[in-house]
């Protein structure tokens, strides 16, 4: 089929060049379709209040583009490998339905701009998602902590037993540490929630009057995004941004999974969790494995790598449109996908752990309270140092 960059209808195109320079973008563009959808009804309706639609091919457009839409939640609408992206497969099937009005939905908007505002959208939906499912993670530790508050619980430096401690200590620095990430994760979106539309080739409008205005209040965002070149430099550092936000939420997290990987284990056996939870062996009858939490872990790994790969694509282009920038859709994708999950997994993991009571009490002995014996003799007037090599004679 013909691409909608083809100026020459029978060039031939090479099938290796087409392999290469598609890749996966066919496949990864099904989950965008929503919102390309929503923001190309707003450019609609603009294009009507401007005069270049008049209302009869508005409302086509509208219903055709809503005709997409239910197409696509019944698993009925693809993109084909010939089609390249999401934007030339519902051009072709608008096509077919009106041709010479589809083709002037297109006025003053390219690919370019069309991937920077379908991933604002995109982004802007998930963030607050990510935000929703944060907040229901912080509500699950808060009740956790409520039912496990007077539950002693040793803790660790370098490795070994250091002072006496609770586990709603420990889950509270956790949770603590969540509401933090809140504050960048939404600092991320609030960055995010401009809009990039008409940017097109980095350059302004300057013949029809376009109201980006009316766009940006259609599509419920909070801004627009004034300069055109900076729409094109903005492509990757936003993404960052939201990977950097985000990073800390994974730490969190793979703190929490590495906690509990070892405290699970036999030898301390502070925490178990229901027998769903678990893993077995093909070799070993007796194995109950973590793996879940195992790989909440490595996942967190994962996705640093995801961030670090987009840094890389964006670091060293220049500030306009290049193709690599295709690179970044991807991990990033991938890496909203994996945040979500990771949340869900640890929510359910938290709202069903059982702490060991007797273990865990049983495992503050008595070298725990050394620090507490040297403090009650600075009160009685000693000096710390004294007291600190009293103590520590008595241990030996």
């Amino acid at each position: 089929m013909q691409k909608i960059w083809q100026k020459v209808s029978n060039l031939e195109i090479n099938e290796l060049i087409e392999d290469y320079t598609v890749w996966s973008d066919y496949l990864l563009d099904m989950e965008l379709i929503p919102y390309d959808i929503k923001w190309s009804k707003a450019h609609t309706k603009m294009l009507n209040k401007i005069g270049i639609l008049n209302n009869d091919e508005k409302d086509s457009l509208l219903k055709w583009l809503d005709e997409i839409l239910e197409v696509y939640k019944k698993w009925e609408f693809q993109i084909l490998k010939s089609q390249e992206d999401w934007h030339t497969a519902i051009e072709s099937y608008l096509t077919q339905k009106h041709p010479k009005v589809w083709k002037k939905i297109h006025t003053w908007r390219s690919r370019n701009d069309q991937i920077l505002v379908t991933t604002r959208l995109f982004t802007l939906d998930k963030l607050s998602l990510i935000i929703e499912l944060i907040q229901k993670l912080i509500k699950s530790f808060e009740s956790k902590i409520s039912k496990i508050w007077d539950i002693k619980m040793p803790w660790y430096t370098h490795m070994q037993r250091a002072m006496p401690s609770t586990v709603w200590m420990w889950l509270w620095s956790i949770k603590d540490s969540l509401n933090d990430d809140l504050i960048l994760v939404n600092s991320a979106k609030k960055i995010n929630n401009q809009n990039p539309l008409w940017s097109v080739a980095w350059f302004w409008e300057g013949v029809f009057g376009l109201d980006r205005e009316y766009t940006t209040n259609e599509l419920w965002i909070e801004k627009v995004q004034e300069n055109p070149m900076y729409c094109a430099y903005s492509r990757g550092k936003f993404e960052s941004i939201v990977l950097q936000s985000l990073s800390q939420v994974m730490m969190d997290l793979w703190k929490f999974a590495s906690d509990l990987v070892l405290f699970s284990t036999k030898e301390f056996n502070f925490f178990t969790l229901p027998e769903y939870f678990k893993t077995g062996s093909s070799v070993m009858p007796q194995k109950k494995n973590w793996d879940i939490m195992e790989l909440v872990r490595w996942n967190s790994n994962l996705f640093l790598g995801y961030e670090y790969q987009i840094k890389e694509i964006f670091k060293n282009l220049l500030s306009w449109y290049n193709r690599d920038f295709q690179l970044t859709k991807e991990p990033y994708l991938k890496w909203i996908k994996l945040v979500i999950d990771t949340i869900k997994v640890c929510d359910l993991v938290i709202n069903n752990l059982w702490a060991n009571k007797e273990n865990l009490e049983m495992a503050c002995s008595k070298e725990l309270y050394a620090t507490n014996e040297a403090y009650k003799l600075v009160k009685w007037w000693m000096s710390f140092r004294d007291a600190y090599k009293k103590i520590w004679e008595m241990y030996l």
